[in-house]
């Protein structure tokens, strides 16, 4: 534990003096008042060299770590205030202990780099220390910056550069506000993060980037639905769009599957309703028996198909027998869901082609399939996608998806929940990318 001679003897080093200590037994806080030793004729002017003369002493209090957990430390400095006799500049005394751009000094800003490398958060520097948390903020940015730097320094100098990139959204407050993220699927290292998830947010990627960095990229992985693709046609002539198979086989699960599913479970719904309402006064007991049946069995019907949700979602060759079973029996007694159904699981088997000539032609017979099924659901889906037929077959060429960056904004929620959300984006940006590097994906 430092005592206060110790500090004493470590500001007269540095042309200041521990004068006095306080303490606040209320509030736990130490206070050493240090005052400048510096002699003025050892001072001159940094615009003209000529001597100096203190124009005044003012004073300026600054966070130490404290020597106790939980109990802050305080150095109030009173400093020189310098004015030139020849040119009339005037200038504060360098304070060497003072970290640069805050009210901590180098040794506690040292110590907060560290345990921010140990990933303590924020709060809890803050509370250790009782420096503020906007302060260690303002360090953390710092820290992941410099390594960031290095990261970028240490594959250029390997000549690297990126082939394959995904690009993504993420919801970064409540109020459906998103952020647009691009990964490097090859090292999965985060390039850049902005706000907005618009054609015109996600632009910024280009202007901000060095475009030579991007002249290898083979191929581009996103959401069909995003408006990236002009942009990459622009800017990145020469890679392929390659549409994400995940995002196309979860819209099918939910467009198409689901809400046929749903269709055909309110139809039995109404069905029962309607079996019901055939029961009359007088009606002999053995009728009205054999009508609640019946419309007991539409009920169970019901029933069975609201509970098959994640049954008819999942992939076949996953299923348990039981699984299997019931599926089966769903299947046969709905033609349509089993149609799509059937339709889902050939999709899925496209995605694994890697002959493009061969996946152009599956594709389209797909499509043509899907438009002449007489379904509604998948008519109007197999409409909207094959306008991006071209992307989905050079899935063929280039297996590649948004699933790595997918995973990896499950780690962007956990540090929105740790940190209870940000306030400053341009920090948050920076902690995205700063976890994407490899000594920190495993965190």
């Amino acid at each position: 534990m430092l005592s206060i001679n110790s500090i004493a003897n470590l500001f007269s080093n540095q042309q200041f003096k521990c004068e006095s200590y306080e303490y606040d037994d209320v509030l736990e806080e130490k206070t050493f008042l240090v005052g400048s030793i510096q002699e003025t004729t050892a001072v001159r002017c940094p615009i003209c060299g000529g001597g100096v003369h203190i124009q005044g002493n003012p004073t300026i209090t600054l966070k130490d770590m404290p020597d106790e957990p939980e109990k802050p430390l305080e150095i109030n400095i009173r400093f020189h205030r310098y004015e030139c006799q020849s040119c009339g500049n005037t200038f504060n005394e360098d304070i060497g202990f003072k970290y640069p751009g805050t009210r901590v000094t180098r040794r506690a800003a040292m110590w907060i780099k560290a345990l921010l490398r140990l990933n303590m958060t924020i709060k809890a520097v803050s509370k250790l220390t009782g420096i503020h948390w906007g302060t260690i903020s303002k360090i953390h940015k710092e820290v992941m910056e410099e390594e960031l730097k290095k990261r970028k320094a240490k594959l250029e100098a390997e000549g690297y550069k990126p082939k394959h990139l995904a690009v993504d959204e993420f919801a970064i407050h409540k109020g459906h506000t998103y952020a647009t993220c691009v990964m490097d699927l090859d090292e999965g290292d985060v390039l850049w993060v902005g706000k907005g998830r618009a054609k015109d947010d996600f632009r910024k990627f280009f202007e901000e980037i060095d475009l030579d960095y991007l002249s290898e990229v083979e191929a581009v992985a996103m959401d069909m639905n995003a408006s990236y693709n002009n942009l990459v046609d622009q800017h990145l002539p020469h890679a392929a769009i390659v549409y994400d198979r995940y995002h196309m086989q979860a819209q099918f699960g939910k467009d198409v599957l689901g809400s046929v599913r749903l269709e055909e479970a309110r139809r039995h719904q109404n069905l029962a309703k309607d079996i019901e309402s055939r029961i009359t006064e007088g009606m002999d007991k053995s009728e009205v028996k054999e009508i609640r049946k019946e419309a007991k069995a539409e009920r169970r019907l019901y029933r069975k198909l609201k509970s098959s949700r994640w049954t008819i979602l999942k992939n076949g060759s996953n299923l348990s027998e039981e699984s299997a079973d019931k599926l089966a029996d769903i299947l046969e007694d709905h033609e349509a869901l089993s149609i799509c159904y059937a339709m889902k699981e050939e999709m899925c088997d496209l995605f694994e082609l890697r002959d493009p000539v061969l996946a152009e032609m599956m594709w389209e017979d797909w499509f043509k399939a899907a438009k002449t099924s007489g379904i509604p659901q998948l008519e109007k889906f197999a409409k909207l996608k094959e306008k991006r037929i071209k992307g989905l077959i050079a899935h063929a060429t280039h297996p590649i998806s948004t699933g790595k960056l997918e995973g990896f904004n499950n780690k962007i929620k956990v540090a929105k929940r740790i940190g209870y959300g940000y306030r400053n984006d341009d920090y948050f940006f920076t902690l995205v990318k700063y976890s994407s590097l490899p000594k920190n994906r495993n965190d």
